[in-house]
């Protein structure tokens, strides 16, 4: 009609409009009534002053496993870290408009940042990242860099540095804020991160890594343009000790994979202050760039683990050039630390040990090691090895005329085997102060089958044990089941019980 719609059609073009206008209306109008059910709902928070509302949702954050493996971070993944889920600061905005008005202004809801450069690939990425920033306000930051390989099949690369760099720079910026730091990327990405040039810094834990390293390590390191931070914490994967620069002082717990010997004694020399050192993966040989290894006396250590090494030589070298008179916790492996070699050290340190973490093959290694004077306060023990053989050890007597017991004072055992003499386990409780014993099955077991382990006598000794007040576990994964070990007797006890009471 000329160019225009016909009558009938702007008739229905005029409904529309109409049609449109009402519609919005009542969305309008059903959006004011689900407020006034929120607010009738919700009088605890909707009554509350602001300040008191945001302490609650505050105090409702899960519980954070930050420093453990950024892959995995509580507010973004399950339990059992199959599934994302939605992280606990969005889901509390989105349940109504005043929750989300309290959440989106409660800074600390936002203070931990996880950056996945696997998932770096639009633009929102970026624009959520600021905005998530944005929310935290000027509160201490608790920052994760990481990088699934795995999760994507395209690499970080120079050709595409334009997909994750901006992640870097907005984590760059922030970086006078950092108080924990974790990168777990492949060594391209090191180069990038060098803060935002200020020279303040209050970083108190440092995990810094590399994502694809193999049994290669990263060239570059740790450092920040005009700040050198004084972390009290450090855990470093395959970088070299002299890369990563900041002030040692401070430290008082390093964890470190493949280092030197001779890293691993300079480290002793630079952090004064070190009450824990966990070492993985020792490397044979040394760095040339630095000094030959040298005898080395540290008077604060206290927890030293050097449990999962690779090499023998290495591991035995670094016991021999330490002395180390303040320790009470020693976890290691007597395949890559002889009993004479360990002996000496404990002899040389003069030091009263409380805890030991042991892997034993030869069980002439802790006979001989269980009569040493630094053992003789030994409260801990978690023993992988031969059950009969720690058995066999603790009822002997080291001096047939007082019949003193070895290792007088163990109040708490952990075992890590399949096969155990449960019957003489629990009559550990009968000759000695014992309070915790725990049993960590290696293997899968089948619930069904009653007779695979505890017999029914040692069972209701078991559970007398426990009226009485000791502490008594047997962690395992039934068979078929995933995930986390959990406390079997329990379920045993009962089923025992409904046993008996059938017979009756």
């Amino acid at each position: 009609m000329e160019g225009k719609s016909c009558a009938i059609c702007q008739e229905l073009e005029e409904f529309d409009i109409g049609y449109q206008a009402i519609l919005e209306g009542l969305v309008e109008q059903r959006r004011k009534i689900l407020q006034r059910i929120n607010e009738r709902h919700d009088p605890f928070i909707q009554r509350l002053p602001p300040e008191l509302a945001s302490q609650v949702f505050t105090s409702c954050l899960p519980r954070q496993e930050f420093e453990s493996d950024p892959l995995y971070i509580s507010l973004l993944w399950d339990d059992s870290k199959d599934s994302s889920i939605t992280p606990f600061n969005i889901v509390l905005g989105s349940i109504c408009q005043s929750w989300r008005r309290i959440a989106w202004s409660t800074p600390k809801l936002w203070s931990t940042l996880p950056i996945m450069l696997h998932r770096c690939d639009k633009q929102t990425r970026v624009d959520l990242t600021l905005e998530w920033l944005g929310r935290s306000a000027q509160v201490p930051l608790e920052v994760a860099v990481a990088y699934d390989s795995e999760a994507t099949s395209e690499k970080l690369t120079q050709v595409n540095i334009g997909l994750w760099k901006p992640l870097i720079d907005i984590v760059n910026g922030c970086s006078s804020r950092w108080r924990i730091l974790i990168v777990d990327a492949p060594e391209l990405v090191h180069s990038y991160i060098v803060g935002n040039g200020e020279a303040t810094s209050i970083l108190e834990c440092l995990k810094f890594g590399n994502s694809d390293f193999g049994v290669r390590r990263s060239s570059t390191g740790f450092s920040l343009a005009n700040a050198l931070p004084t972390p009290s914490k450090l855990t470093s994967s395959a970088v070299s000790l002299r890369s990563i620069v900041i002030g040692w002082s401070n430290l008082t717990a390093v964890k470190i994979t493949y280092l030197y010997v001779n890293e691993c004694l300079l480290l002793f020399q630079w952090a004064h202050r070190l009450t824990a050192f966990k070492i993985e993966q020792l490397l044979q040989g040394q760095d040339e760039t630095l000094p030959a290894p040298s005898p080395t006396i540290h008077h604060t250590l206290q927890s030293f683990n050097v449990f999962e090494l690779v090499e023998k030589q290495s591991a035995e070298k670094l016991l021999d050039f330490l002395t180390l008179p303040s320790l009470v916790d020693l976890s290691y492996d007597s395949s890559y630390n002889s009993l004479d070699n360990v002996s000496a050290f404990l002899q040389r340190s003069g030091c009263k040990l409380a805890a030991l973490r042991v892997m034993i093959e030869d069980p002439d290694h802790f006979s001989g090691l269980a009569l040493t004077s630094g053992l003789q306060s030994l409260e801990k023990l978690v023993y992988f090895g031969d059950v009969d053989d720690l058995l066999l050890c603790l009822k002997k007597s080291p001096n047939e005329q007082d019949g003193s017991l070895i290792l007088p004072n163990l109040h708490r055992i952990k075992i890590w085997d399949d096969h155990m003499a449960w019957s003489a386990l629990a009559d550990l409780f009968l000759s000695r102060p014992l309070k915790t014993l725990s049993m960590r099955l290696q293997t899968p077991i089948e619930l069904r089958d009653k007779t695979s382990w505890v017999d029914k006598e040692t069972t209701f000794r078991f559970q007398n044990l426990i009226k009485m007040g000791h502490d008594i576990k047997i962690m395992g994964i039934p068979l078929g089941e995933s995930g986390k070990a959990r406390n079997l007797l329990p379920w045993y006890i009962e089923a025992r019980t409904q046993e008996l009471g059938t017979a009756h």
